[in-house]
């Protein structure tokens, strides 16, 4: 479906014109914690609290990208918006990604800042920018962020928080299965002589792939995910809008 780039300025115009004073407020309380956050944690890590802070408030956004879809009168008017799902989709992927991210990032560093002109005053040496992320930190935070803007369409009531609880469940069935496979395949692979951390050390150890093969593996499941979420994304409000 070729989508209406003018359909999108519309779409991304109305929703300036509803929300900045909501977006404003928000920078504002994200620059405050990171502030404040900054000042009474007296590290000098004080990057990633602001990168843990900015998380946050970003997994938090999509909910309100399609608050309108849960409730009757304002999901009509939502989906009776002259705009096919692909531009609707493509706008909040927007707003998330690229707009509501690089607001993060400026709270952030408005936050950062004042907190080193406050110790620089103090007579300390102020903040120092570190953290302690791997190469792929910037995929993660975006493949968890595909995550909760699918949760958002598809759950209908406390779409972030129902989003974090099936996350969980998920991964306690996932360690569950895997800690019942590693259990069955010790009892009926290991030397009854051996003891089973050499045995998982010895197969780790085998098992090592080249540095670059794992960071490449790493970052196409999480590219995947971001790809496979989105589509989810665009189904869904499809399915809702039928």
């Amino acid at each position: 479906m070729i989508m209406n780039t003018k359909n999108i300025a519309n779409l991304l115009k109305a929703y300036f014109i509803e929300n900045w004073k909501t977006d404003l407020f928000q920078f504002g309380i994200l620059a405050a914690v990171v502030l404040f956050g900054s000042i009474i944690n007296g590290s000098p890590t004080y990057l990633n609290f602001a990168l843990f802070v900015s998380c946050v408030f970003l997994m938090i956004y999509p909910e309100r990208l399609f608050r309108n879809l849960h409730s009757s009168s304002p999901k009509i008017h939502y989906l009776a918006i002259p705009a096919s799902n692909s531009e609707k989709v493509v706008t909040n992927m927007i707003l998330a990604n690229i707009y509501y991210v690089v607001g993060l990032v400026i709270s952030s560093a408005l936050g950062l800042a004042l907190a080193h002109l406050f110790w620089k005053v103090r007579g300390y040496d102020g903040v120092f920018l570190y953290t302690s992320f791997d190469d792929n930190w910037v995929l993660m935070i975006y493949a968890t962020l595909s995550v909760f803007f699918f949760g958002s369409i598809y759950f209908r009531r406390r779409t972030t928080l129902s989003t974090i609880g099936v996350g969980l469940l998920i991964s306690m069935v996932f360690s569950l299965l895997v800690s019942l496979t590693v259990w069955v395949n010790g009892i009926t692979l290991i030397p009854k002589d051996a003891a089973f951390h050499d045995f998982a050390w010895t197969f780790s150890s085998r098992a090592t792939l080249p540095d670059w093969i794992t960071n490449t593996v790493g970052y196409l499941i999480l590219s995947a995910n971001i790809i496979y979420f989105y589509v989810l994304s665009f189904l869904r409000l499809k399915e809702t809008e039928a």
